[in-house]
């Protein structure tokens, strides 16, 4: 006699082949599904009652795994419809401003984001004029590969340029002009990099992977190095010699802390540590400059040395203790820097001194020397004088010891160009002879210059201390003993007691 099955109700069924029993179920895919029924000791059940019990609690347990399975894929569906209302209502003209909202690493210059912001908008007209394109998820890798195609063999796509006359207030007439030109490598790659951030920023609100960024697989093209050119030694004596007040301050204050321009001209007196005495001028001496720079937000603590105390005391009297340290330049870069930069490029060239140089495949010449050269002056005669590259780095305020060591790389081109120097006589055999010594103020330079090389940070340090106290009498040392030989060579014979 054949055994009789017990339906359940409607969720499955409990039947018994000879002596065990067995549930028939359908899974969440519909798909029908047996098993044996055990308890909880994972042995079969012996009785119809037994397995009644096991089988609803097993059935209970599936439910609430099908309910949760449910529920995700409800909010999954949920998500993804909230992501394409979001893509659907982003346009392409609030995409640029959208993205300044999310957090970033650093916090751009107004100046720098009126730059990008003229970026994004070529970018922005180039879509509508040729594709009709109004949203941001309607942009494809396809558009972009076109936009960057075309821009690096014609130039930006917008060319008309409208003067504003808030920001131009001196100019009568006011119209668009046309503007082209090819641009530099790395102009272009600014462009790229605009827009790629743009939609990197707003990835999550579009519902892009990394992957999806239609900027993604567009590689940037590949700089040529071109280094800018330091001052050299003469040509500092003569950006010295006579500027006009103004750029006297400017240049001073650059030379001795290699500020980047518009930190140099918004500089403020409480930025500066000074001892102040009644009756006297204040001395700066000793102290340090603590600035925040404009354009990474870095904090850099500049040790303030003889020269550029002496001129803070003669601008603190001058500036009548305005909160600029420079009143008149800070005005002029702050309303527009594009003039201070005039002025100091045009005194530049009334020296004649060349400041820019052909770049082969470019049309407009790039510059080679202007304010920021004296930055890399800083970093070049700082590296000359063997102060240690975190010291440099820590002053200027750089970010690696990479950029630090690229500013300095024209210390290195003169040590090797010294170097090779010595290797002459190759040729012939002949060995290029040791420069004689004949001063003792030659004698003393070679040994300095040895011991900056091979000396510790703390040895340099201490005797900066001693030369210091040299050069305000404050340190007395007994007199060496100088013998010169028949050769003319000198030798100092120094006391027992005598320390350096």
């Amino acid at each position: 006699m054949a055994t009789k099955k017990r339906r359940s109700k409607g969720n499955g069924h409990v039947f018994k082949v000879k002596d065990t029993f067995y549930l028939q179920y359908r899974t969440a895919t519909h798909e029908r599904k047996s098993i044996t029924l055990r308890n909880a000791d994972g042995e079969k059940v012996k009785t119809e009652r037994e397995a009644q019990a096991v089988a609803h609690e097993f059935l209970l347990r599936e439910h609430k795994i099908l309910e949760i399975e449910t529920r995700e894929e409800y909010l999954e569906k949920r998500a993804k419809l909230k992501k394409l209302k979001a893509r659907l209502s982003i346009s392409l003209e609030d995409a640029f401003d959208l993205h300044l909202l999310k957090p970033h690493t650093r916090i751009a210059s107004k100046k720098i984001e009126n730059v990008n912001r003229r970026y994004w908008a070529d970018f922005v007209a180039y879509l509508k004029d040729n594709y009709g394109l109004e949203t941001l998820d309607s942009v494809e890798k396809e558009h972009c590969e076109a936009y960057i195609a075309y821009i690096r063999q014609n130039g930006r796509w917008n060319r008309k340029i409208s003067y504003v006359k808030e920001n131009c207030p001196e100019r009568k007439k006011f119209k668009d002009y046309e503007y082209g030109g090819k641009l530099s490598n790395t102009t272009l790659n600014r462009y790229q990099s605009v827009c790629k951030a743009v939609f990197t920023f707003l990835s999550s609100d579009l519902g892009y992977t990394i992957e999806e960024n239609p900027f993604f697989h567009i590689q940037p093209l590949k700089l040529e190095p071109v280094d800018r050119e330091i001052f050299t030694e003469e040509e500092l004596t003569m950006l010295f010699a006579n500027p006009p007040p103004l750029l006297r301050g400017l240049f001073t204050i650059g030379i001795c802390t290699g500020l980047r321009l518009g930190d140099v001209a918004t500089l403020r007196w409480k930025e500066i540590e000074v001892e102040l005495k009644s009756g006297e001028l204040p001395n700066f001496w000793g102290g340090e400059i603590h600035r925040v720079t404009r354009k990474t937000k870095t904090l850099v603590h500049i040790p303030i040395e003889k020269e550029l105390s002496d001129y803070l005391s003669m601008q603190w009297l001058i500036s009548n203790q305005n909160e600029y340290v420079l009143p008149e330049a800070a005005a002029l870069y702050l309303g527009h820097s594009g003039i201070l930069s005039n002025r100091i490029r045009s005194y530049i060239t009334s020296l004649g001194i060349e400041k820019q140089r052909e770049i082969p495949g470019r049309i407009r010449k790039q510059s080679v020397k202007d304010f920021h050269s004296l930055r890399h002056c800083f970093c070049y005669y700082a590296g000359l004088r063997g102060v240690p590259l975190p010291v440099v780095q820590s002053i200027v305020g750089h970010m690696t010891t990479a950029m630090t060591r690229h500013y300095q790389n024209h210390a290195d081109r003169e040590a090797r160009r010294k170097g090779i120097a010595m290797m002459q006589g190759l040729l012939t055999g002949t060995q290029t002879e040791k420069p004689q010594l004949n001063s003792t103020s030659d004698l003393l330079r070679n040994r300095l210059t040895e011991f900056a090389q091979s000396g510790s940070e703390m040895q340099i340090l201490q005797l900066n201390v001693l030369l210091d106290k040299l050069l305000t009498n404050e340190f007395s040392m007994s007199r060496p003993q100088l013998t010169v030989s028949e050769n003319d060579s000198i030798n100092i014979k120094k006391q027992p007691d005598e320390v350096l």
